[in-house]
């Protein structure tokens, strides 16, 4: 059985979503750094020490966009990702790379900030800047939900695990997504899905979107 290691409230969110969508079975194995809960077992399977990370048959994957693959090629019923050679499937690769890359790290300045000792001065033109890019970002991915009730359209795909996410995070940095009426109605749609609220609840994220 898949062996998942995941931290609550991270981008391991994402992959902890895949995974339910998909109906695998998995063992999840939940660390913490702040409790000290299982950091030595992560590090005994991922020299890295990061989540998310899986153990499959023995064999170790990281990396979001990697293992989001591995979870659609694993259950194909589910059409969590569009057949080999098809340009759906590249687009839908390319949203998942997007999302993990370019927008999750939009946010990196901000939780860093938090914890630096800097001036007021300092943190507000660091928030100022990374709200520049995730604004940018999140009109980027409401103009391209027009008309759809996922990214790709009419089916759920692991891009929207990541998407939805990313999202997500938002209302920990206060902010207000509510002009971007595409995204909040995709927010809505993914939320109440009943996979989706399984892992809201088990990371004790249901306040994680304003539903």
């Amino acid at each position: 059985m898949l062996k998942f290691f995941y931290s609550t409230g991270t981008c391991s969110t994402v992959t902890h979503i895949a995974l339910e969508e998909a109906a695998l079975p998995y063992t999840g194995v939940e660390v913490s750094w702040s409790r000290n809960v299982n950091v030595d077992e992560l590090a005994k399977v991922s020299p890295l020490g990061a989540v998310p990370a899986v153990v499959i048959d023995g064999k170790l994957l990281t990396q979001t966009p990697a293992i989001l693959e591995y979870i659609a090629e694993a259950a194909p019923g589910k059409n969590l990702l569009a057949k080999p050679g098809s340009f759906e499937r590249l687009e839908t690769l390319s949203w998942v790379a997007f999302a993990s890359a370019d927008f999750q790290k939009a946010y990196a300045p901000i939780f860093l900030a938090r914890r630096l000792n800097l001036d007021d001065k300092a943190k507000t033109e660091i928030r100022k800047n990374s709200l520049e890019k995730i604004e940018k970002y999140v009109a980027h991915i409401d103009a391209n939900l027009a008309g759809k009730d996922f990214i790709m359209g009419k089916l759920f795909t692991i891009a929207d695990a990541a998407l939805f996410t990313f999202l997500g995070w938002t209302t920990w940095i206060e902010f207000d997504t509510a002009a971007y009426k595409n995204v909040t109605a995709y927010m809505k749609r993914i939320y109440e899905r009943p996979a989706v609220q399984k892992v809201l609840k088990a990371e004790e994220l249901l306040s994680f979107v304003k539903a």
